[in-house]
């Protein structure tokens, strides 16, 4: 069950990446798409636009004015009027554009009156070529792109009704610690659980679907048991605390009953060091296990680190480049350690938040993101990388 051993973050987010393989593909309807992940490049399946279209409200002409009027282009249809030298056809934008057509002109272009049209455009003007935008069989987005509402549009445009998307990882939580409470105020030693609340939603907009989430006491056999009983139906199982060595953290116990295979065991970094990542085989698939930090900040620092590019492996993406920014104040960290500091930035500017401690969540609250800040003394000035919520 061995893995990588306190590696650095660097290290540990290259494996989280590249340890699993993207889940299957399916086909969903473009408005069950929106920030789903292509599984394939999606092409357009005609010319847009398909045919000849008008740019502008006016009138599509024939050779020099004035025109006579003769008719109307009726919106979706094709006209089945032919246009002779001297007569023009009312037109809306996006019209099909009639046969002899030479130019567009706008209605604020031109006077008509008594069904004559007057006024001055160049040949071509306001005619939207067929294909102007795409050509059939032109890749509109390649597979790993997430799509969004815009593109959804533009599929639509080409033709497309469904699309091809990477599965979204099932995921099954839990959150361990007899000393959780879940109401009310916290008394007589218990705390109230502040991750039940926030772990689903980052997961959801990290783009998987959570197929269950419960409360377990610490106790390994009762772990045992409820992990077994979601093994068949989920891709990611999530726990929260119990990663340590003590006499009552069960976590590593219970990967040893999986017969686990380690790939991430605590990571130089704070907070957020003890992580776990391993692999379970189940029934010819492989499952992922990450196993979060008790505490909220660092559950949260190592579900942006570690967990965010696990799912994005799963979902077929591309990961982050994470951009740097410049720290507005002196920064330290652990001896050989990382840091991972809330913080918000301004042009590029980092600022921490204040309430830094592992335990804490009003100063992640308030942050946009996690600075990567680099072992060691970091002055004023100096750069790190950032990690945004969004």
């Amino acid at each position: 069950m061995k893995g990588l051993r306190e590696g650095s973050w660097d290290q540990a987010c290259a494996l989280a990446s590249q340890s699993f393989m993207p889940l299957h593909s399916q086909t969903v309807s473009l408005a069950d798409a929106i920030d789903r992940y292509l599984s394939q490049d999606v092409l357009s399946l005609c010319d847009l636009p398909a045919f000849e279209t008008s740019a502008m409200d006016g009138w599509a002409v024939s050779g020099d004015g004035p025109w006579k009027l003769i008719g109307e282009v009726a919106t979706g249809k094709t006209s089945a009027e032919v246009l002779h030298y001297g007569q023009c056809l009312a037109i809306a934008t996006g019209g099909v554009i009639p046969a002899g057509t030479t130019s567009v002109i706008p209605w604020e272009s031109a006077v008509e009156k008594d069904g004559q049209v007057s006024g001055e455009i160049d040949l071509g003007a306001n005619i939207r070529p067929a294909g102007m935008e795409s050509k059939k069989d032109d890749v509109l987005a390649k597979a790993g792109t997430r799509v969004s509402p815009p593109m959804a549009g533009l599929f639509a445009a080409a033709g497309h009704d469904a699309i091809n998307v990477i599965a979204q990882p099932r995921v099954a939580i839990f959150f361990l610690g007899d000393e959780l409470i879940h109401s009310g105020i916290p008394v007589g030693g218990a705390i109230r659980d502040a991750l039940g609340p926030q772990l689903p939603a980052v997961l959801r907009k990290m783009g998987c679907t959570i197929s269950s989430f419960q409360f377990v006491k610490d106790d390994l056999s009762v772990l045992n048991s409820e992990i077994a009983k979601t093994l068949d139906s989920v891709d990611l199982v999530i726990t929260t605390g119990g990663t340590a060595d003590g006499p009552r953290d069960f976590v590593k116990p219970a990967l040893k009953n999986l017969d686990a295979e380690m790939i991430i065991d605590c990571v130089k970094v704070r907070p957020g060091y003890h992580v776990l990542l391993a692999r379970v085989s189940h029934k010819a698939r492989e499952i992922a296990f990450l196993a979060l930090p008790g505490n909220p900040q660092s559950a949260l620092a190592a579900l942006y680190s570690f967990g965010n590019p696990l799912i994005k492996s799963f979902l077929g993406a591309s990961q982050d480049q994470l951009a740097e920014v410049e720290i507005t104040t002196a920064l330290t960290t652990p001896e050989g350690f990382s840091r991972l500091v809330p913080g918000t930035i301004n042009a590029k500017e980092f600022t921490p938040t204040t309430y830094l401690g592992s335990a804490m969540l009003r100063g992640v609250a308030h942050a946009q993101g996690f600075a990567l800040i680099s072992p060691g003394v970091n002055q004023a000035g100096s750069t790190a990388h950032w990690i945004a919520f969004n």
